[in-house]
């Protein structure tokens, strides 16, 4: 779980947190709203942007601010650190699309426990919405933007979508691409 973290955007009159994963030594997923500019802009200026791997009631297993931003899908970015983490990286699914009903894990920095981590290890896959985002029953609130929805393998948990919000109650994710994330490498 170290490398789930919590992605802090700092500015002169906001604050704000969602959660990231590492997926390579230097690189970070997270949802692209997370990083929008405070105030105008596209982009929050990466020195107001600290990832803090294995963050839990403040303290955390390495810390690293942002160098530039990744886009991936309409609210996927990664978040290329300022130097890399010697951690382990979470693999990314590269398998079919679930069935509906299959299990999935979310873990995130929810915004009414934001100091742990918390995580729903039983939730579900409830199937696409048009245009492929995911719909999840995860227990995901503000916060949680970002946060990796896992899928266990033989090998361990991969992500296999990132949590972007709700909609009419039902969670919304992003899913990610394994292939798209190695050639942004």
């Amino acid at each position: 779980w170290t490398s789930i973290g919590r992605l802090n955007v700092a500015g002169y009159r906001i604050r704000r947190h969602c959660t990231g994963a590492l997926v390579a030594p230097d690189l970070v997923l997270t949802a692209h709203h997370c990083l929008k500019a405070i105030g105008d802009g596209e982009w929050a200026e990466p020195s107001k942007v600290h990832f803090l791997a294995g963050y839990s009631r403040g303290e955390f297993r390495a810390h690293r601010t942002a160098s530039g931003y990744i886009p991936l899908g309409p609210d996927s970015a990664l978040v290329r650190l300022s130097a890399p983490i010697d951690l382990p990286v979470l693999p990314i699914y590269d398998g079919a699309l679930p069935t509906s009903g299959s299990a999935l894990a979310q873990a995130g920095y929810s915004g009414d426990r934001s100091h742990v981590l918390t995580i729903d290890p039983t939730c579900s896959f409830l199937g696409t919405r048009p245009g492929g985002r995911w719909r999840h029953d995860c227990e995901a609130v503000s916060g949680d933007s970002g946060s990796p929805l896992l899928i266990d393998r033989p090998g361990g948990l991969s992500i296999a979508a990132i949590h972007v919000g709700r909609i009419d109650g039902v969670g919304d994710a992003e899913p990610v691409n394994a292939a798209q994330i190695a050639a942004k490498q």
